[in-house]
């Protein structure tokens, strides 16, 4: 079974392509922006975010014992989810406001940083 395409396109074009892919297989596929010219073709429902609630559920956690971190558009609904959703310093706005937090950019270990800070 297939979860996921990965689409590579001019980094540039990614946002008129998401809008024209979106309009046209929207039925069959989501397509989110994984980040540097990356287009994520993924089975509706079946997100970052989703897998990661079937193992809250599985193992008994609560959202807010949930740190993620992501940096674009296939990030959303994980950000979203956990206690302690973390955008990258260095993601696109709209990423950073669907999460709680914002830590340091990738380029400046922003993960490392913010585990250190919480482990």
């Amino acid at each position: 079974m297939i979860f996921k395409f990965a689409l590579s396109c001019k980094e540039e074009e990614t946002y008129r392509l998401l809008d024209e892919l979106s309009g046209a297989i929207s039925h069959m596929a989501t397509p989110v922006s994984s980040g540097h010219g990356s287009i994520d073709l993924i089975k509706p429902g079946n997100h970052k975010g989703h897998a990661i609630k079937l193992l809250m559920e599985k193992w008994g956690i609560q959202a807010d014992e949930v740190m993620t971190f992501g940096d674009g558009g296939n990030d959303l609904e994980m950000l979203k989810l956990a206690g302690f959703g973390f955008a990258m310093e260095n993601a696109p706005d709209y990423v950073k406001k669907a999460a709680r937090f914002v830590a340091k950019s990738n380029n400046e270990s922003g993960v490392l940083v913010e585990l250190e800070k919480h482990f």
